[in-house]
């Protein structure tokens, strides 16, 4: 939209009563709309602070507070980054003096006594330039917002394929898809427990539900055998954390790195036993260990075809001995800790309901 520079408002301030009459009426003739007149230089900063102006008409020479000290505090203050153009308005024909203005901030000199033409022309030519300042940073504005809404547009989408992902992995196991959700709630309590920013924990909440999608790639005799698996056979399922990594590798989104992550990690231990690249200790990644002990308290404690629900404290028991071996001690601790609200979201995304 453009902008006209008769709208724009303009702030006159000169110690002579008779100057800024004659300003006024000079530039209200012109029809410049909104034009406000002071005679205390002191005023200058709180009057722009207050409201928004678009063009200051600033005499040097002033009791109290001279001009250039006054630009000087509009420069010190949050009015800086604003652009907002100053034409001094100055008898004295120094050079020294003009150059002291331009120095500090000054955009333009008006000498008294005033010519008419002069004053209109170099009025205008400073809106002018303060109109297209004010244009562009609308366009910016406008343009950030709609890149604002577009990524959340896009975050949105992946969130929402992410969820289907693992729901496609949980089709062909005997979990549900509310074991998935429960592990990510659980995984973003941890998360924010041991201080993570607030942007990881989201992602390793929305990523931690994709922590075996590489099951899919299992074929149904391995992973839907009741019995127990021969060491072959435990090794092609085991083959499911690198499967997950290498279906969610090589892509630009950060939460789906996040998920290619947590597939990749979840099954190493703290002691270095596990699986796939045998990390230990802190070599494993954190969300890796936060969705391993996540992903260990929700199988245990709900109910499968080949084995009946574990008791609250026979699972909690059972972390504890693990910690240092399976689990990171430290998170054990948190995850204790944090019990009464991880089994608030037990209840609150239970299988029955």
């Amino acid at each position: 939209m453009k902008i006209s520079i008769k709208n724009l408002n303009i702030l006159i301030c000169d110690d002579s009563i008779s100057n800024v009459l004659l300003l006024e009426k000079l530039l209200q003739d012109s029809g410049y709309k909104s034009i406000t007149t002071i005679t205390n230089p002191l005023k200058v900063l709180p009057t722009m602070l207050e409201t928004p102006y678009d063009l200051l008409l600033l005499d040097i020479e002033m009791p109290g507070l001279s001009g250039i000290e006054v630009i000087e505090q509009i420069h010190q203050s949050v009015l800086h980054h604003q652009f907002i153009p100053v034409l001094v308005l100055t008898g004295n024909q120094l050079p020294a003096i003009r150059n002291k203005a331009l120095e500090v901030g000054a955009s333009d000199f008006l000498t008294k006594p005033f010519d008419n033409t002069e004053v209109l022309l170099r009025v205008r030519n400073l809106l002018r330039v303060r109109a297209a300042y004010l244009a562009q940073s609308r366009m910016n504005t406008e343009l950030e917002e709609r890149v604002e809404k577009r990524t959340q547009e896009l975050e949105k989408a992946t969130s929402i394929l992410i969820q289907r992902l693992a729901q496609v992995g949980e089709m062909r196991d005997t979990e549900t898809g509310r074991h998935v959700l429960r592990v990510g709630k659980y995984a973003r309590v941890l998360s924010d427990a041991i201080g993570l920013p607030d942007e990881i924990g989201y992602m390793i909440e929305k990523a931690a539900p994709l922590h075996d999608l590489g099951k899919i790639g299992i074929p149904d005799k391995i992973l839907l055998k009741k019995g127990k698996l021969t060491e072959q056979e435990r090794e092609v399922m085991n083959g499911h954390a690198q499967m997950g990594a290498d279906l969610l590798s090589d892509h630009e989104s950060m939460l789906v790195q996040m998920a290619g992550s947590i597939a990749l990690s979840h099954h190493e231990c703290w002691d270095g036993a596990g699986y796939p690249k045998g990390l230990a200790g802190e070599s494993i990644p954190i969300e890796g260990r936060i969705t391993a002990l996540s992903d260990v308290f929700d199988a245990l404690t709900t109910i499968r075809p080949y084995k009946e629900a574990w008791t609250i404290d026979e699972t909690v028991e059972y972390i504890k001995k693990k910690a240092g071996l399976q689990f990171d001690p430290k998170l054990v601790e948190v995850f204790v800790s944090k019990l009464e609200t991880i089994l608030a979201i037990k209840a609150q995304y239970d299988d029955a309901l």
